[in-house]
């Protein structure tokens, strides 16, 4: 997961241990959040722009029912679909085709919208 943070003051600020120096309102895409920036974040000093999470897809317009995934498809019994909160019904809500790694959404009942998540979540072992 990719996350930007920018330094919140007038001043250089070095987030000790981290390897991370911002210059005044400069923003650094950084792969995880370490304890230093963690600290440097509730201290009021950084803050989180955004987050990227590799495990949702983002719908781009209304209705559109068809899908890149953004993991290679281990199979049903290893990943949920949840959108909106809820757990999505392999075959029944949703399909993926393993040859092109591509989702089809097949719930004719529920329009997805533009904005909508898709999640996918490892099954627990």
């Amino acid at each position: 997961m990719s996350v930007v943070v920018k330094n919140k003051l007038a001043t250089v600020l070095d987030v000790p241990g981290a390897g991370l120096i911002f210059q005044p309102a400069q923003e650094l895409t950084v792969d995880s959040i370490t304890a230093a920036l963690s600290a440097a974040i509730q201290a009021g000093q950084v803050e989180v722009v955004s987050q990227a999470d590799p495990n949702v897809v983002v719908v781009e317009e209304d209705g559109q029912t068809l899908f890149e995934l953004p993991l290679s498809w281990p199979g049903p019994d290893q990943v949920h679909l949840v959108v909106g909160g809820l757990v999505q019904v392999f075959s029944t809500d949703f399909s993926v085709d393993p040859a092109t790694n591509q989702l089809t959404w097949l719930d004719e009942e529920v329009e997805l919208k533009a904005g909508d998540q898709l999640l996918f979540v490892r099954r627990a072992s």
